[in-house]
């Protein structure tokens, strides 16, 4: 009778060990947010660029076990470029591993095979999903599940659909999941704290940026410029992120490629050999451990197996058909911030980064025999260079012209194609005036004539103001005389005697009404008749 007494307890406590567990998992989510082992770093500035790349940085505040942490969070970094480090200036990230995830053996040399010693091992697993290997009634046998309690007995796992009790004393493995990254850190003085403040750097595909420029003209000297930048994310959620939009793309070798960590690699770097300190990123340097080629003596196509393709192309089409404008015409580095920008992944957001106010003047281009075509020239006298990016201008609340403002540097002026100038008229006629017979005979019975030519440009003003014209003139041969100061050149390339060729260049200033004329001379060979 007491047998049968104490199996029936026996049962009732194993219903409400499960039961509880289960009540208890049914109020928490699976993330194991309550498990302050659990380093969930939050992404807390982003550096993009316009060529697809953006440079993530995340921290996190985690408790450790024996110096040991882990995380979900394995990044696409490209290679040699992603960090893990300390924000203690007296604590240094040592072993970064990533894997199947943390298994412990109680085997009593990876750990002592006792109940206290796996009860502490549970306990320090809560709210985790984890795979417990076990022995019961001399059978071999595994669960898997979220942790969700450890008595004195049992230890309680919810897979969703069920719950199981596994013997605390008959544990002979337990293995973390879904946690692939361990990070294990330690102070100057080889002690393991119980808690750290870490962070991780790692550039990556799938952000980019696209400029777009509205001018809106206020006077006949004065225009208000306003930068606006599109951001396109397909690589990561960002929440109260501080988003770093910069102008010009930094040598980057191997972003074609996967970190080793990534890819399933372990690499182990002591904080002690990081490179010298660099100024944005100097804690981070002497307190990382960093996962590339600088660190790890070997080739990175024997390493790296997987290229970061999928990320890309996501972005490719989102991006669509807009133009790359992110080549050399952006040269110099600027950075504009928007703080605290939320961004999830497959959205896309326009935010103004600056409106300032510049001087514009007009300027007419001709180069016959195309027509004469009107630009504004923006004089850049901000604190900023302008980017590359397309430009819409507006008068009275009416579109001018939308076409590409290249990149212009603090102090220097850029030009804005406006339409055709249908209010300067302007031709171009020439006429022979000297001929010399057979001047050249390469061969019997073949003879070539020298011929001299005159041109006449001819302008006239019918705007009501004064205009600035600047003509580039091309010949079919070589230059010889032009006035009002005309510039002749020869081109290096077209030095042969019958394919000589050069232009003339001219800057002038005509007032309303008033004509101008300009005239030059150029020789050229042509077969004798």
């Amino acid at each position: 009778m007491r047998k049968i007494r104490a199996s029936v307890n026996c049962i009732l406590l194993l219903g409400l060990i499960v039961s509880a567990g289960a009540a208890w998992a049914a109020s928490n989510d699976d993330t194991g947010d309550n498990n302050p082992h659990l380093w969930k770093p939050r992404t807390h500035s982003v550096a993009v660029f316009k060529n697809g790349l953006g440079f993530f940085m995340r921290r996190g505040d985690v408790r450790l076990r024996d110096g040991w942490c882990v995380a979900k969070q394995i990044p696409p970094a490209a290679f040699g470029t992603l960090a893990i480090y300390s924000h203690d200036e007296n604590q240094i990230v040592d072993i970064v591993g990533s894997g199947s995830g943390e298994v412990v053996e109680f085997d009593g040399r990876d750990a002592a095979d006792d109940v206290e010693t796996k009860r502490k091992r549970l306990n320090a697993s809560l709210n985790l999903k984890v795979q417990l290997h076990y022995k019961h009634k001399g059978e071999d046998r595994n669960a898997a599940g979220k942790l969700v309690s450890v008595g004195p007995k049992f230890a309680v796992l919810d897979s969703g659909t069920n719950s199981f009790a596994v013997p605390v004393d008959g544990i002979r493995k337990i293995q973390i999941l879904e946690l692939p990254l361990r990070i294990h850190t330690v102070s100057e003085d080889k002690k393991s704290g119980d808690k750290a403040r870490l962070g991780m750097a790692y550039l990556r595909k799938g952000i980019t940026w696209i400029p777009e420029y509205t001018l809106k003209v206020i006077d006949e000297e004065t225009a208000e410029l306003t930068l606006r930048g599109t951001v396109v994310n397909e690589a990561e959620d960002l929440v109260h992120t501080d988003v770093h939009l910069v102008v010009g793309v930094p040598h980057f070798v191997h972003t074609e490629y996967m970190a080793p960590i990534a890819v399933g690699q372990v690499i182990r770097a002591i904080g002690s050999s990081m490179a010298p300190k660099a100024a944005m990123t100097q804690q981070m340097m002497n307190r990382a451990a960093l996962v590339g080629n600088n660190y790890v003596q070997i080739k990175p196509e024997g390493v790296v197996n997987r290229e970061i393709s999928q990320p890309d192309d996501t972005l490719k089409k989102a991006v669509g058909n807009l133009p790359q404008l992110g080549g050399a015409a952006a040269t110099d580095y600027t950075v504009y911030t928007k703080k605290d920008l939320t961004l999830r992944r497959g959205e896309k957001a326009i935010v103004t980064l600056f409106v300032k106010k510049i001087k514009y003047s007009h300027i007419y281009r001709w180069s016959p025999p195309s027509a004469m075509r009107h630009s504004l020239v923006l004089h850049n006298q901000t604190d900023t260079p302008l980017t590359t990016g397309p430009c819409l201008a507006i008068s009275n609340g009416r579109p001018l012209s939308e076409d590409l403002l290249k990149y212009t540097p603090k102090g220097g002026n850029g030009d804005l194609p406006v339409t055709a100038a249908i209010n300067i008229s302007h031709h171009k006629s020439e006429r022979e005036i000297e001929r010399k017979l057979k001047a050249h005979s390469p061969s019997t019975n073949v003879h070539f004539d020298l011929v001299t030519l005159e041109g006449k440009l001819t302008l006239r003003n019918y705007e009501k103001r004064a205009v600035r014209i600047v003509i580039d003139n091309p010949i079919p041969g070589k230059p010889i005389d032009a006035d009002d100061k005309g510039c002749m050149s020869v081109d290096p390339a077209k030095l042969k005697l019958l394919e000589r060729a050069g232009s003339i260049e001219w800057t002038v200033e005509i007032e309303p009404g008033q004509d101008k004329t300009l005239t030059y001379r150029y020789e050229r060979y042509v077969p004798s008749q």
